[in-house]
């Protein structure tokens, strides 16, 4: 077993037997990316995906106008790709970037469907893994609709402190959908704030 902490931390997720953990190894294959790389490209075939071994990686949406939107971080342990664009058959509309030097365990679509044929584990950590993705889209969408700024931006730290040093700040106001400029304020007047 080449990448056993990864294999315990998908355990919780669904129980896999080590057996289907050797058969996904076998499938896989490790990819190391600089700082700045991008892991996929907006048209690139969003036909794999990845887990994150080392590193930090960001997905953005760039629009029309050239404005980009951050739509997650993903750091050790959690995974990578255009999981919608994967599943409708499209061209990534994301690109995936890294933020550091990173490490990926890459997956072919095809060959984690071959997976899933062969042992209902998969089935299970795929649908776990798309529950919890679901999850933390609409706790997103909910933030949005029901936090301001500073309160959005006080929630991102409490949940994703391994980020903090990692992450650019024009990042960080980007996820939140702020200005760099209007999460340079939030943070002066918190720090002028006594506890």
């Amino acid at each position: 077993m080449r990448f056993p902490k990864l294999f315990e931390r998908l355990s919780t997720q669904a129980p896999l037997p080590p057996e289907e953990w050797e058969k996904a190894e076998a499938v896989a294959k490790e990819q190391a990316l600089a700082k700045r790389e991008l892991f996929l490209r907006p048209g690139d075939a969003a036909d794999r995906f990845a887990v994150v071994l080392q590193g930090v990686f960001r997905a953005v949406r760039v629009s029309a106008r050239g404005g980009e939107s951050i739509k997650a971080f993903r750091a050790e342990g959690e995974l990578i790709g255009a999981y919608a664009e994967m599943l409708q058959g499209l061209p990534s509309m994301t690109s995936i970037e890294a933020l550091e030097p990173s490490r990926v365990l890459v997956f072919q679509t095809r060959d984690f469907q071959a997976l899933e044929q062969g042992h209902v584990c998969w089935e299970r950590l795929a649908r776990r893994v798309a529950e919890l993705h679901f999850i933390l889209k609409e706790r997103r969408e909910q933030e949005f609709l029901d936090l301001s700024a500073e309160e959005r931006l006080v929630k991102f730290w409490e949940e994703h402190p391994h980020l903090h040093g990692r992450v650019p700040q024009r990042d960080v106001a980007a996820y939140l959908g702020i200005t760099e400029v209007a999460l340079s304020r939030i943070m002066s007047r918190r720090r002028k704030r006594p506890d």
